[in-house]
């Protein structure tokens, strides 16, 4: 997801964005019957100090700088639009603006529902600056495959911001997790990994690696 997998509006991600510090963290547990669950998490403790201040002003590089209720409500539209989505359930959220960690959760009752949770932020955003992600799953082969298509529009929007909101991107991270009920075969993405218990496969890359499209979410998982 996200990785559109943000919790508000365009301008509340760039404003968000200049604190320099943020990771990206979408989590999946996945059942071997295709259900599963879904958490996505952005989170800029590294930078709170620098978000508070940012918070305060009215505007940033042209930015205008939103307000916490603002935020909340664009948090509060997504989880009502989930709510009522079918194949989703358990929709939660939390937004802690001490450490300015924002997080969305809900449980799939299958692949299609993913893809309409998926569908549901980038519709919200109406953005695809970091690409768009499907989901399929073979039960029968036991084969969990992710296709990414890299965003066309990323660089050309990046290359708009001005230099220091393009410094910010350096230290910003998207992590994606995939974990399985059953041990993991193989994986085809070069730049992911493993865990020791074969249970999950995790893959982390630069938030620019994604803009410069560098790097690719694509993976096909292979179980046990």
């Amino acid at each position: 997801m996200l990785k559109r997998i943000l919790f508000s509006s365009v301008a509340i991600i760039l404003v968000f964005s200049l604190s320099s510090c943020f990771d990206i963290v979408e989590e999946i547990n996945f059942q071997s019957n295709g259900a599963g669950k879904i958490k996505a998490t952005l989170n800029l403790s590294k930078s709170k100090t620098k978000v508070a201040s940012l918070m305060l002003l009215d505007s940033v590089n042209g930015i205008k700088v939103p307000s916490k209720t603002t935020i909340q409500k664009e948090l509060n539209d997504i989880v009502g639009i989930l709510k009522q989505t079918k194949g989703i359930s358990q929709v939660n959220s939390s937004l802690d603006f001490n450490n300015y960690i924002a997080t969305l959760e809900c449980n799939f009752s299958n692949v299609a529902a993913l893809n309409t949770f998926t569908k549901t932020l980038s519709t919200k955003f109406k953005t695809n600056i970091s690409g768009y992600t499907t989901y399929a799953y073979d039960a029968s082969n036991k084969v969990f495959v992710r296709k990414y298509n890299a965003s066309q529009d990323a660089k050309k929007e990046f290359t708009k911001l001005k230099g220091e909101n393009q410094k910010a991107f350096n230290d910003a991270y998207f992590t994606s997790i995939y974990r399985f009920a059953e041990p993991v075969k193989s994986q085809q993405n070069s730049k992911a990994s493993i865990s020791s218990n074969r249970k999950a496969v995790m893959l982390k890359t630069g938030m620019l690696e994604l803009i410069n499209g560098t790097t690719n979410l694509s993976n096909t998982i292979a179980l046990n």
